[in-house]
């Protein structure tokens, strides 16, 4: 499966930033359900994703103003951490799984809850780190 990442600039006439030209089914749907991209220390926020008419999926993108941590940790393969949202914008990774194929990822990605450590884990957003080869799952515990 076609996949390109575009920047959502409509006065730019939304130029082409990157192509992947063979991805599985599973990447491509992995990607699309991040809410954050982030490439070459850059993190970009997913504005829209579409299916052309060609069946290529476009991935629209628009800068942030803050860029990734390059002390964060690299993974050989496909990584998924789970990182706890903290008071101030701060966050902590609570843990990291290695994973070999992006179907282990896909539902994981696709809960809004997923219990870590015992307790109950919930959703904030999620993104893909592609420098350095992860998907990261934002969320809070309760507060029970």
């Amino acid at each position: 499966m076609r996949l390109e990442y575009r920047l959502d600039d409509d006065a730019a006439d939304y130029p082409a930033l990157w192509h992947y030209p063979d991805l599985t089914v599973s990447e491509v749907v992995c990607r699309m359900t991040c809410e954050f991209f982030i490439k070459d220390a850059q993190t970009y926020k997913v504005t829209l994703t579409t299916k052309d008419a060609k069946g290529d999926i476009i991935i629209y993108l628009n800068k942030e103003a803050f860029e990734d941590e390059p002390s964060q940790k690299y993974f050989d393969y496909i990584g998924l951490e789970f990182r706890e949202m903290l008071e101030g914008g701060m966050q902590r990774v609570i843990e990291s799984r290695d994973l070999f194929v992006h179907d282990d990822a896909l539902a994981i990605l696709h809960c809004d809850s997923i219990f870590i450590k015992g307790k109950e884990f919930h959703l904030d957003s999620r993104e893909i780190d592609e420098d350095r080869k992860c998907y990261v799952y934002y969320g809070t515990y309760d507060n029970k």
